[in-house]
């Protein structure tokens, strides 16, 4: 991948995991913003504005507590977006019913979501690894107005 600032979309309605994606994540990814949305209207809200780039990757909290929870949100922002950023999706649960879901909606990848601090800074070393160093993924482009 180049070395062109890119961002990564966190969905998740607890701020503590926003803030470490923030903290820790700067520290992987110097060339990226982590931007956070709390709910999938917001999300589809954000996703939505006019003149602006697409984030190279989301990852998008299975649990959210503000209206539709993100396994539900899932096949509409797989549908609405599909093709121009992988979705993975994150929890604190390892149910199988909703691992295979997530994965027949869409979603590239399903995650659990570290407990310890160092846990998260594997974590995020691990998606920069992955995600930016290893995956080629497509170019943000501009949505039509």
């Amino acid at each position: 991948m180049d070395d062109q600032p890119f961002e990564i979309l966190v969905v998740d309605d607890d701020p503590s995991v926003i803030d470490l994606f923030k903290r820790l994540g700067k520290q992987a990814f110097s060339e990226a913003t982590f931007t956070w949305t709390k709910s999938h209207q917001e999300t589809i809200s954000y996703l939505s504005r006019s003149v602006s780039t697409l984030p190279r990757l989301i990852l998008l909290d299975i649990d959210l507590q503000m209206g539709t929870d993100g396994l539900s949100a899932l096949p509409e922002l797989v549908s609405r977006f599909s093709g121009r950023f992988p979705i993975i999706m994150f929890s604190n649960l390892n149910e199988q019913d909703k691992i295979q879901r997530a994965y027949s909606y869409g979603a590239v990848a399903y995650t659990q979501k570290p407990q310890e601090l160092q846990e998260w800074k594997d974590y995020i070393s691990i998606l920069r690894r992955h995600w930016y160093e290893t995956v080629v993924l497509p170019l943000p482009t501009l949505r039509q107005a």
